[in-house]
């Protein structure tokens, strides 16, 4: 297990995070081979090393704990690493997920029917909702310094849109491909954005990798079985590496801290403070507090998506600062205050506002389809009901849905995670 772990650690560590260490030592002591160690040394990162990594780890660490379970052969354990539908970008697969399928890989009209809801769901996920999106809000992450506070704010709704809809897509493509090739997957979202708690949503979003990091980081730091300082430490730390794990950048280290102090400020108000921050009954303050869980959600995208820590800083700090006069503002209290009247002789009078974010009305529709794919996700059992017309329903759709595809598609772009 021990030979298993470190392995897997290291490999991660060389192709994934040297160049990241490197930077940090350059930035650190300024030392120029650090800054130049780029140009030097060249290393290709290996298409699905995160993903994979993280399930040999799984399948280590389960035979160890699980001493009884029957033993993997080498072939089985090759097929179980390298599946193909899901290696790219998870969901991240335990020895239990996988290897009961082998037992019953019969085709069934439950899966194929199963299989393709899947896909078309997955395509439409990213091509008409995550792709508009991205194009929408690009623009403000390339710049964020030169948009307004109500842009910059939209920009991180926009992102957890495109997020989830992408990430998401892929998985039902992935989990689709797998159910008509025999195999049930396991989910990676069950309607995030309906959740009540920052607990919840990560119950609910990237299930698996959550589920990963609290057995095998979280538990192996002693989980809440221990003081509380050293639970919500515990927290921080396991959704600061599950942040790392995303990509090397100062960027993710912030959104998986942020995240951390976000749960353990949660679980202390519940824990220490008695405070109830779940609402039990009245829908409204459901409602409300989805909507706050989501917001949080969407700071947090910003620090996720931005291209640089720079660019984060300028971003975070423009949605406090960022008001559409600011440039005007500024100059009237300066010695160049005679600009600001020649600019509201240009332009209408707007020569000098900041940006705002385009096509906010596309942006709507986008935000109502989220809302729709989440409530499919939250109420499963409703769509049970039509399955006796699986035929004809999925002849309809699948006709729809190319319309749709041909009507409405832009261009495309590679999937978020196929970077991670």
């Amino acid at each position: 297990m021990i030979a298993s772990i470190l392995f897997n650690c290291i490999n991660l560590g060389f192709f994934k995070y040297f160049y990241f260490f490197s930077r940090v030592l350059a930035d650190l002591t300024g030392y120029p081979f650090f800054q130049e160690i780029q140009g030097i040394i060249h290393i290709v990162l290996p298409l699905a090393i995160s993903f994979y990594s993280f399930q040999m780890i799984a399948a280590a660490v389960d035979a160890r704990r699980n001493p009884n379970i029957e033993t993997i052969s080498l072939k089985g354990y090759f097929l179980f690493v390298l599946f193909f539908p899901v290696l790219i970008a998870g969901p991240i697969m335990r020895t239990g997920d996988f290897f009961p399928n082998l037992d019953n890989l019969e085709p069934d009209r439950n899966k194929i029917y199963n299989g393709c809801y899947l896909v078309i769901s997955g395509l439409l996920k990213k091509v008409l909702i995550a792709d508009p999106a991205a194009g929408i809000i690009s623009p403000i992450f390339s710049n964020p310094e030169v948009y307004d506070s109500t842009s910059l704010i939209l920009a991180g709704i926009g992102y957890s849109i495109q997020v989830f809809c992408d990430f998401s897509g892929l998985t039902d493509m992935a989990r689709g491909v797998g159910a008509l090739l025999g195999f049930y997957l396991p989910e990676n979202f069950k309607a995030p954005f309906f959740s009540l708690s920052g607990r919840e949503l990560w119950q609910r979003w990237h299930i698996t990798l959550s589920f990963w990091l609290r057995d095998y980081i979280y538990f192996s730091l002693g989980g809440s079985r221990i003081a509380q300082w050293r639970t919500h430490l515990n927290l921080i730390l396991t959704m600061t590496i599950g942040g790392f794990w995303h990509g090397a950048d100062y960027t993710f280290i912030a959104w998986g801290f942020y995240w951390g102090v976000l749960l353990a400020g949660e679980r202390y108000l519940e824990t220490s403070l008695g405070w109830k921050l779940v609402p039990e009954k009245n829908i409204v303050l459901k409602v409300l507090k989805a909507c706050i869980v989501f917001l949080l959600f969407s700071f947090g995208a910003v620090l996720f998506r931005a291209n640089n820590a720079s660019t984060m800083v300028q971003h975070v700090t423009g949605i406090f600062k960022n008001s559409s006069n600011k440039i005007e503002t500024e100059l009237a209290s300066s010695s160049l205050f005679w600009l600001g009247d020649a600019g509201n002789l240009v332009d209408g009078g707007s020569f000098f506002l900041l940006n705002q974010m385009e096509n906010v009305e596309k942006f709507l529709y986008l935000f109502l389809a989220l809302v729709l794919f989440n409530w499919i996700q939250y109420v499963p059992d409703f769509w049970k009901r039509f399955r006796k017309y699986d035929p004809w329903l999925l002849t309809c759709v699948g006709v729809i849905s190319i319309f749709l595809l041909a009507l409405f598609s832009e261009d495309s772009g590679a999937f978020i995670y196929y970077k991670f």
